[in-house]
Formats: C-alpha cells, sequence, structure tokens
C-alpha cells in the first residue's frame, strides 16, 4: 500500500488526536491534530478526538477544557469527540473501563496475560542483577504458571497483582508511513503490564482498545510514541486483530537544537493567543513545521492546505521552531485582514489594556493606522492607546527633540503649529499636512524639526502610527488641547 492510501482494506479513513488532559494544549498536540485533520479532510475522513485520560494524578476537566479550546482557537474541527458526541463513543478513556475490563479478561481466559504478584522490590532486584550481567532489563515471567494456590496465598499476603502480556520472543514489525520499516526483537522487552494493581489499564494497552473499537485506520503521533508501538503491535496480534497504519511525526526542536520548551517563547497555545498570534498564521507555521508542500509557496489558507497536504512529503528530519518566522507569518495574515476584522481582534487587548473600545467605528478609524506597521496584536494598545485617552503624559525633556533648540525655541515652535492648525478649515489630511510643512518653512527649520515634537506633543510618544492620520482621528479639539498642554509645560 502506498505510504498516502486512504484506506486500509477499502475502510474509509478513520483519523484521531488522542491528548492526555494533563495542562493546556501543547504546540505539538497542536500540529498532530492539524496534520489528522487535514488527512482526513483530503480524503473525505472522519477526524476523532479522543481524551486519553487514564493518568489519574494529572487529568483534570480544567486541563481537558484548555486543550479543547487550544484547538478551537486553531480552528481545527473535530467530527466526533465528547463535546460533541458520534456513534463510537464514549470519548474519555476513564468513560470506557467497562470495555477494557472486557478485554483484559478475554485474554486472560486464553491464557495469552496472566496476573504478576511481583513487589516494586523484587521487580527492583531483577534489574540490578540484569544489568549486573550485561543484558537488559525484562521481567523474568516467573509469575506465568502461578497455580491457583500460588495465587491465592499471595493474595492472602495482600498482593494486589497486575496483569501482563505473554509477548512471544519474536521480532515485531510494522511499516510507518514516514520512516519506513521498523523492527523490535521482542526477547529483550519481556511481558509487560497493560493493567495496573488499581484497576485501571495502561497507555498501550487502552489505546490499542480504543482504535480498535473506534475502528481508526491511521494513527499519526509524535515520534515519541514510536517505541510504544512494538507493544501495541502485540495487543493487536495477541487479540487477533489488524492494527492501523502508523505514522510518527517529527520533533519540533528550539533553535539549539535541544526539545522544545519555554526558550522558544512559548509552547502551549494558549500563550501564542495571549501574545497576539493569529489561528491562521499559527496553523500556517505549524503546517510547515515537518511538512514539505514541495513548492516554493509558503502561505496557505486551509482549504489550500487540505488540497496540498501529503503524507509523502512529511519530513523524518526535526523541525525548528523558530519564533522569528513565526512573526513573519503573522505580519503577513494581519495584513491580510480587513480593517474590521483587525479592529475586533484587536478590541480584547485595547480592553485588556484598560482602554474602552465600544465605539466599533471610532476603533476602526484607530486601527486603519497601523494595518501596515503591527506583526502581533498585542502592540496595538502602545501604538494606539493615546487615540483612547483623555489626555498623554509628557516630559519637557522628550519634547525637546535637537540640542539645538532651546525650550522656549520649542515652545515657539509648537505655538505657531497650534496657530496654523486653528486656521485648517477642513481637518483632514492634506490641509493639516500642508499647514505644518508651511510652518515649519515660515520657522526656517526642517520639517522633521518641527514635527516630531508636534508628534510628541500630541501622542505622548516618539514611535506612533502617522502623524498626520493620527491628527485627524484624535479630531481637531483635543489635537489642539494638547498641543497648547505641551506648551504651558515648556513654558513652565
Amino acid at each position: 500500500m502506498n505510504a498516502d492510501s486512504t484506506s486500509t482494506k477499502d475502510r474509509k479513513v478513520r483519523v484521531r488526536i488522542a491528548p492526555s488532559p494533563t495542562g493546556n494544549c501543547h504546540v505539538g498536540t497542536a500540529r498532530t491534530a492539524l496534520y489528522n485533520m487535514l488527512f482526513a479532510r483530503k480524503y473525505g475522513g472522519t477526524f476523532v478526538l479522543r481524551i486519553d485520560n487514564t493518568d489519574l494524578e494529572r487529568s483534570t476537566k480544567e486541563s481537558e477544557e484548555g486543550v479543547l479550546e487550544g484547538l478551537r482557537w486553531l480552528g481545527l474541527q473535530w467530527d466526533e469527540g465528547p463535546d460533541i458526541g458520534g456513534p463510537y463513543g464514549p470519548y474519555r478513556q476513564l468513560e470506557r473501563m467497562d470495555t477494557y475490563k472486557e478485554t483484559v479478561e478475554k485474554l486472560l481466559s486464553e491464557g495469552k496475560a496472566y496476573y504478576c504478584y511481583c513487589s516494586p522490590s523484587e521487580l527492583e532486584e531483577e534489574r540490578k542483577a540484569a544489568l549486573a550481567a550485561g543484558k537488559p532489563p525484562r521481567y523474568s515471567g516467573k509469575c506465568r504458571e502461578l497455580s491457583p494456590a500460588d495465587r491465592a496465598r499471595l493474595e492472602a499476603e495482600g498482593r494486589k497483582p497486575v496483569v501482563r502480556l505473554r509477548v512471544p520472543d519474536t521480532t515485531m514489525s510494522f511499516v510507518d508511513l514516514i520512516r519506513g520499516h521498523q523492527q523490535k526483537d521482542m526477547a529483550e522487552r519481556g511481558d509487560f503490564i497493560i493493567f495496573k494493581s488499581d484497576g485501571t489499564p495502561v497507555y498501550n494497552f487502552a489505546t490499542v482498545v480504543d482504535e480498535h473499537y473506534m475502528e481508526m485506520t491511521h494513527v499519526f503521533r509524535a515520534v515519541e510514541h514510536l517505541t510504544n508501538t512494538f507493544d501495541q503491535v502485540c495487543v493487536y496480534e495477541s487479540m487477533g486483530w489488524e492494527p492501523p497504519r502508523f505514522g510518527h511525526l517529527t520533533l519540533m526542536l528550539n533553535p539549539d537544537r535541544t526539545k522544545i520548551s519555554k526558550r522558544a517563547g512559548a509552547i502551549y497555545i494558549g500563550e501564542f493567543r495571549e501574545m497576539g498570534y493569529l489561528p491562521e498564521a499559527v496553523n500556517n507555521f505549524l503546517a510547515l513545521l515537518g511538512w514539505n508542500p514541495g513548492t516554493e509557496q509558503e502561505i496557505f489558507s486551509m482549504d489550500e492546505l487540505v488540497e496540498a497536504f501529503s503524507v509523502d512529503t512529511l519530513s523524518k528530519s526535526d523541525a525548528v521552531f523558530d519564533i522569528k518566522k513565526l512573526d513573519w507569518f503573522n505580519g503577513v495574515y494581519i495584513r491580510s485582514l480587513t480593517v474590521p476584522d483587525l479592529a475586533s481582534r484587536v478590541r480584547p487587548f485595547m480592553e485588556a489594556a484598560g482602554y474602552s473600545a465600544d465605539d466599533a467605528s471610532y476603533l476602526e478609524r484607530a486601527v486603519a493606522l497601523i494595518t501596515d506597521r503591527i506583526g502581533k496584536l498585542t502592540e496595538a494598545p502602545d501604538l494606539l492607546g493615546f487615540l483612547f485617552v483623555d489626555d498623554v503624559e509628557l516630559d519637557p525633556a522628550a519634547l525637546k527633540t535637537k540640542a539645538k533648540f532651546s525650550y522656549a525655541d520649542i515652545a515657539r515652535g509648537l505655538k505657531a503649529s497650534a496657530d496654523a492648525l486653528e486656521k485648517v478649515s477642513a481637518w483632514e489630511h492634506e490641509p493639516i499636512e500642508k499647514a505644518l510643512r508651511s510652518t515649519a518653512a515660515e520657522l526656517g527649520w526642517k520639517a522633521g524639526e518641527l514635527l516630531m515634537p508636534v508628534r510628541i506633543a500630541v501622542t505622548g510618544s516618539r514611535v506612533t502610527p502617522p502623524l498626520f492620520e493620527s491628527l485627524v482621528v484624535l479630531g481637531r479639539d483635543r489635537s489642539l488641547a494638547r498641543i497648547r498642554k505641551a506648551i504651558a509645560l515648556l513654558e513652565e
């Protein structure tokens, strides 16, 4: 079968993302979800979201919602899941315990699994002995053939057993859709645990049961799970089930080639949202972290990603998480937005910074000043804040922008500017610009020598949106009031 085949024995494609709700949505989880969704959409299949929450100590409802919210923000839509249901539910592992127990009982009854009563200290002694002998540590199998009397005696001692799978001393293999032929000598592995003493399944058992009964055809997941696949293939063979096709995705690394961490700036999707990135930019960036479209194209809509995506061009090499590249993508996407759309996305950041942005029309006029100037939504409050306050704080030293000018000189220049602006009949860009440039010429100053003090007087900052457009949005009265205040400050 071709690596990009749409089916396993002509079954309709079914893929899944199965996050453990032990924290917020990690960028690795998001990328895996994206690839699975693209694969499902390309071949008319089904994308399933399942919550793998058998880690009782770390899994919480809050963490589950954090994962779901991160994926929803990215616009990744699943067809079945714990929040929307579906014909293969339940979609949380803790709600599937009866299925796991029935499956393990079948293995026990067929002699393909057995109860193991070894204590942690006994297992540790076995491990040390194997290492001392230069052998890989593996379970000795001493509980494989316990008699009913042996079991009764051990249980009378208060020992609670685990369940181990009988692993054949053979080589297990499978063809990875990304990495090709994989194999492992299971004689080195030994009989592994599939059910813990507390009555819950281990991951490598539960996930097999889930994939089978949910009829998954393909499993695309992180490369960290590659070694787990051999244990899972053992479970499939013991049950007589056909496994799905596996594909293990490349790692994401920091620029220094270490595993991605906080040094990249963020690792959770919620953090990227708070940092002012657009979901479209994050999706586009993540898609190209481990997949190559085979062309020079870098900007993709979701529909274009679906059309271009191919498992054949998923990379085997680790991908470097270059935050500067993400910044570039974000800038491209911000500049592609309409002003109303950008304003709606900026509004939460303005409000979080303490500015009232209820007037949609005014906000749009303000945002129009910065569409070509911001790389992240978080930059909007600093650039536009002066438009949303009654007054700005001024430092006389900041107004003195040229050493050759005294405070009196700057005050004179601002007064001339205010007088000229008061005479502007239509408060629009061209008349405002003409009045200020003419004033600079009359003073014998370069244009910038006058415009910078005016900019600072009106905005409180050297770095702002274009001055003349800013004055238009701010309005005649507020603009002149701020210039007059700056004059008074200088004259003091």
